[in-house]
């Protein structure tokens, strides 16, 4: 795979329909006023770190799966116990925080009743996680890039960023809530983000390639996120207490881009849930169960979605991120343990070379 595919499909993994409604980043972000610019810096770079990191323990150890991964870098059979466990947790709740932003949208843009488009979803959802996942990943892979460019260029045309400066607050007690924020943010967004890195490592040639699409992923995921905050920022529209901010503002902008976003958005939502869903399906070790457990999982959509998209994004994606910190801490430290043994394996090899060039002479 080359480094545009790698790059497209991290981005992809990143930013979600819940990234893209404009939610996660008023939540994660936005409310903070300057700071979030601070906490954007944050969350890029330490993005950035993750995916060098798991790149290059990957290829060190030539590592195949996560599973594989998630052994290496525990070296405990409890803590990648709890890290399975918790990607599995994780992937459900994305799966109904998904389908509760289906119903959300259809709520907020047209005042649908929940139980009915509950209902339609479940059933939309259930015969798509019956069917195979090519069609949803090839599907993903033209809704993102698509997404990526609207979200710039509609920041870009309708909230000129020489604004964004003299538009913010200066609460300086917002400096450490932005920087924690942030680092919760990338937390969670890690948990889905290391398997799909695994296994996109295998075409990855060298240490440059790693460098490029590192660098690249993150500015891309550190551009976005200003082109959505710019909008929530900029915007006249109180978008606090707004489940999907986005599309409320863009009742600002042209209705044809509305109408786009509209269907980009619906698009992602419904691929994400799908991506989640497969995900936790495919855990499942009895596989006679599959279709039961399945129906159970969409079904129990309808009542989860009464809760609403916001709320769920608001308390669920900060638990995980607290809990995902687990994981990028042992990447860390095993990122660091083999820096060391590379030191050290290069002192005794520079060594042994002076010890053969005495005895030679």
């Amino acid at each position: 795979m080359n480094i545009v595919k790698a790059v497209s499909v991290i981005i992809g993994t990143i930013i979600g329909a819940g990234f893209a409604s404009g939610k996660e980043i008023y939540i994660f972000f936005g409310q903070y006023g300057k700071f979030g610019i601070i906490g954007a810096i944050v969350s890029a770079t330490l993005t950035g770190v993750i995916i060098y990191s798991t790149i290059a323990i990957t290829k060190r150890l030539q590592i195949k799966s996560n599973n594989e991964f998630l052994e290496k870098i525990s070296n405990s059979s409890k803590v990648k116990i709890i890290l399975e466990n918790v990607i599995n947790a994780f992937l459900l709740v994305s799966f109904w925080i998904m389908c509760a932003g289906f119903c959300t949208f259809f709520k907020q843009e047209f005042k649908i009743p929940i139980i009915i488009t509950a209902s339609i979803n479940a059933i939309i959802t259930y015969f798509l996680l019956m069917k195979n996942m090519d069609g949803i990943i090839k599907l993903n892979l033209i809704v993102v890039p698509i997404m990526v460019v609207i979200i710039i260029a509609i920041s870009i045309k309708n909230y000129p960023i020489i604004n964004l400066i003299n538009n913010l607050n200066t609460n300086t007690q917002n400096l450490g809530k932005s920087i924690l924020s942030a680092i919760l943010y990338t937390s969670y967004n890690s948990i889905t983000l290391i398997p799909i890195i695994v296994l996109l490592t295998t075409n990855i040639k060298n240490k440059r390639e790693n460098k490029i699409i590192t660098l690249v992923s993150a500015a891309i995921f550190f551009v976005l996120i200003i082109a959505i905050y710019q909008m929530l920022t900029l915007s006249a529209v109180n978008i606090s207490k707004i489940e999907i901010p986005v599309l409320t503002i863009l009742d600002e902008c042209h209705p044809v881009e509305k109408m786009v976003y509209s269907i980009a958005i619906i698009t992602a939502i419904l691929t994400s849930a799908i991506s989640s869903g497969y995900g936790v399906a495919e855990n499942i070790k009895d596989r006679r169960k599959y279709k039961t457990i399945t129906f159970a999982m969409c079904l129990a959509e309808i009542p989860i979605a009464y809760i609403g998209f916001g709320k769920l994004v608001e308390i669920l994606y900060p638990l995980f991120g607290v809990i995902g910190i687990i994981q990028i801490i042992t990447i860390l430290k095993k990122v660091n343990s083999i820096a060391k043994n590379a030191k050290n394996w290069y002192k005794l090899y520079r060594k042994n070379e002076g010890r053969n060039s005495k005895n030679e002479t």
